[in-house]
């Protein structure tokens, strides 16, 4: 028997993968953005094996394999000598796995579309702006063109994955914590240019306050026949209006003096400062991720800063959680239900993984975007150490592929991982 459906709060990564499991879980779901018109918009992601894994469940690898880009490192030398400071290669976590570099409208597109397949009801335009429970039911209320609240409906849970700056979460009665951080990206997307095709998601460095950065980023559904990359350039947030005001060609200048000779054809490209779009990030930690009928995910629930190439990964793992959480409970009725259970273990089965991933990044992010010249030595020299010892690198690679869930060698979750070869069929294997 079926009882309320489930909203969905944001049409992102983690919001549509969680309506596509929930829907072929038999669940009736909505879900309501705020946004009139969902367009395939967005930067590149790396996916990496973790959120590969995932797209396989969801029937979805072929599709964004199909225009994504494989990844086979991460590469990056420091300007002027050339010194190699990162070289974390795919293949010493098992041979011939890959990250893939993809639009993020490819994989929006693709989620969306297996969404609309599923069942799921999607109200765009909605903006949520208050919610209530009981011990049966969410209320949700919105906001109508003039700006006066109305009732929306009733809904058997809610789920909130609307991104970092969620209004909805503050409601949650849950002690939380949102800090900004002070560097952010500029980001473009160009037509890769000719000979300059690689597999490497390549980046030039100088000490850590600069950071220029290039990865393939495959096709998209609207232009197949184009190979794009997507570039990014290290910035502090504060300083993105002195950036404007120097121009373009001083950009171009600075990045070429980092980088040299190989970015020219990327940067040539870039005719216009409306090109480059700046990025901004934020560190959400909540004391838990639940309260009541009310579940954050994704972005809403623990953003971190970009350096481990995980928001994309993280937010598709959630989706596959909840759903393992809720086929384990099974009730005959789903009107049964018992959400704060499903809830629960869900946080059980999602804590240590995200508890490491947030220390990580919260520890890597100055040494790679700060104006520390001790932070820039430190890192250097513990990369080196890592790339040349056998135990540094397996601890590189799988932090890299999602496959981490501690700092020591026994707390590394042994996960069944998706291992993309650009193949039309994939393969699976186990970290």
């Amino acid at each position: 028997m079926k009882g309320l459906p489930i909203a969905i709060v944001g049409a992102g990564t983690a919001g549509l993968a969680s309506a596509i499991f929930l829907a072929r879980q038999g669940f009736a779901v909505r879900v309501l953005e705020r946004v009139p018109e969902l367009q395939p918009v967005g930067a590149g992601v790396l996916l990496q094996p973790s959120g590969l894994a995932v797209l396989h469940s969801l029937r979805l690898l072929d599709e964004c394999g199909g225009l994504g880009a494989p990844v086979s490192r991460l590469y990056g030398t420091t300007a002027g000598n050339g010194r190699v400071i990162l070289d974390t290669r795919y293949e010493h976590w098992q041979p011939g796995s890959f990250g893939m570099g993809i639009h993020r409208s490819v994989l929006l597109t693709a989620l969306l579309e297996a969404a609309q397949q599923a069942g799921v009801s999607i109200d765009s335009g909605v903006t949520i702006s208050r919610f209530t429970q009981t011990v049966s039911h969410v209320r949700l209320y919105r906001q109508d063109e003039q700006g006066m609240e109305q009732p929306y409906g009733d809904f058997t849970s809610l789920i909130l994955a609307d991104g970092v700056r969620s209004t909805l979460r503050a409601q949650m009665q849950v002690k939380q914590w949102l800090q900004p951080y002070p560097w952010g990206a500029l980001w473009s997307i160009v037509p890769t240019p000719a000979g300059s095709d690689s597999s490497d998601l390549r980046q030039w460095y100088r000490d850590c306050a600069q950071m220029f950065g290039v990865m393939p980023t495959g096709r998209t559904h609207q232009a197949r026949e184009q190979r794009l990359s997507s570039l990014f350039w290290s910035l502090p947030v504060a300083q993105f209006g002195a950036w404007r005001e120097a121009g373009l060609e001083a950009w171009k200048a600075q990045v070429l003096q980092l980088a040299g000779s190989a970015a020219e054809p990327f940067v040539q490209l870039i005719e216009r400062p409306e090109q480059l779009t700046l990025a901004v990030y934020a560190d959400v930690r909540m004391q838990r991720w639940h309260d009541g009928r009310v579940l954050a995910i994704g972005d809403c629930a623990h953003a971190m800063s970009p350096q481990l190439g995980q928001g994309a990964n993280m937010a598709l793992v959630d989706a596959a959680a909840l759903d393992t959480a809720l086929m384990a409970q099974a009730p005959a009725d789903q009107a049964a239900v018992d959400w704060s259970a499903v809830f629960n273990a869900y946080a059980g089965s999602r804590r240590a993984h995200l508890r490491y991933y947030r220390q990580a990044s919260r520890l890597l992010t100055p040494l790679f975007q700060s104006h520390s010249r001790s932070l820039a030595w430190l890192r250097d020299s513990a990369l080196f150490l890592a790339r040349h010892h056998p135990l540094g690198r397996a601890h590189a690679v799988s932090t890299l592929v999602g496959a981490r869930s501690g700092w020591l060698l026994s707390g590394a979750e042994q996960r069944a991982l998706q291992v993309w070869r650009g193949a039309a069929q994939p393969n699976q294997a186990l970290s």
